[in-house]
């Protein structure tokens, strides 16, 4: 039996459901990806069977899912709600709980923001919390060991070596902008060349949930992407670089996630082979790294870190600190001269 694509999967679930929930999922800004919108129709589809099956006004009735209201949803007792969570709570990891309770969370807001439904329930609702993890990140010395490795080799292997060449510019430049900015990989292999100002030292990068934000390095890292980026256009002919990747592999092929997180794996290993969390240093690590060395340098700036970091929320910035507010833009060479 042939498996059904993403968009067949979400179609299919959102003929289940009220007409009103197509309606979220294809406006909400925050679900783009197909694999983001089947994730919202299956959270929301768990919630909608809920109400009917074990909520006594509808499972009397015996309402289908399908004939569920936007007054249903608005006039739903919190009581079932957090009933509904405890459950989640209980039967599911802490993170899978969250998510749907998230997903459940952001289509009431949206509803309630177009002014659609009069009262929201789920804001008045139990909250899931997720239990404290420990922060992963490399010091400042071990990130100098990194960007050595990644610079000259260092500790890499005789056959790792003999192609260290061909990378070097592209890796250190990379490596550095990931330490100097805390950018996600996601939004690092998006880049492309003309997104960079090198004078400025500054990209335009989208955010994860799709914003758009402006972003500062160092001078150093400056003339690591200028170096980088003029032999890409020697290279590749190029006469304008609008549309041509950041960083591509060797063909010109924008670099894929999976391929930067191998690479950082590699000089990880090569540059701290007796480090106790060298199998646990991945690209979002290196925004770890970031943080802690941003959060000290600025004076525990939290609020700066939170924007550097492109938190929604404080709460999550809060692993690292707590201080106060400044510009951007000011402390895009803060971190130069520590590795």
């Amino acid at each position: 039996m042939e498996r059904k694509s993403r968009s067949d999967q979400i179609e299919s679930l959102l003929e289940e459901m009220p007409e009103f929930v197509s309606v979220f999922i294809y406006n909400f800004g925050k679900v783009d990806a197909h694999n983001t919108k089947l994730e919202y129709c299956r959270d929301i589809k768990r919630f909608l069977d809920f109400i009917v099956n074990c909520v006594p006004e509808y499972k009397k009735k015996k309402i289908s899912v399908k004939d569920l209201t936007l007054d249903d949803l608005s006039n739903l007792d919190v009581l079932y709600i957090n009933n509904y969570l405890t459950d989640m709570a209980e039967n599911y990891e802490n993170t899978t709980a969250k998510r749907r309770r998230a997903s459940v969370a952001s289509m009431y807001s949206y509803f309630m923001k177009a002014g659609k439904i009069r009262l929201n329930p789920m804001a008045i609702s139990k909250r899931i919390d997720l239990p404290q993890k420990d922060v992963i990140f490399l010091t400042n010395e071990e990130q100098s060991k990194l960007l050595d490795s990644v610079r000259n080799g260092t500790g890499l292997s005789t056959a790792q070596t003999n192609y260290h060449n061909l990378y070097t510019k592209r890796d250190s430049a990379m490596i550095l902008l990931f330490l100097d900015t805390g950018l996600r990989v996601s939004e690092l292999v998006s880049t492309d060349m003309d997104d960079f100002d090198l004078a400025s030292g500054s990209v335009v990068v989208t955010r994860k949930g799709g914003d758009t934000q402006t972003v500062y390095f160092s001078n150093e890292c400056s003339g690591y992407l200028l170096d980088y980026f003029t032999t890409q256009k020697a290279k590749f002919n190029l006469k304008q670089t609008r549309n041509f990747p950041a960083f591509t592999a060797l063909s010109g092929e924008r670099i894929g996630v999976r391929a930067v997180e191998r690479l950082v794996k590699k000089y990880v290993r090569a540059a701290l082979p007796d480090s106790s969390n060298v199998d646990k240093i991945t690209p979002h690590k290196l925004r770890s790294s970031f943080a802690m060395s941003f959060y000290e340098a600025t004076d525990h700036d939290i609020l700066k870190l939170q924007k550097k970091l492109n938190h929604k929320s404080l709460n999550t910035t809060n692993i690292y600190a707590e201080a106060a507010k400044t510009d951007m833009k000011e402390t895009r060479n803060v971190l130069e001269g520590l590795r």
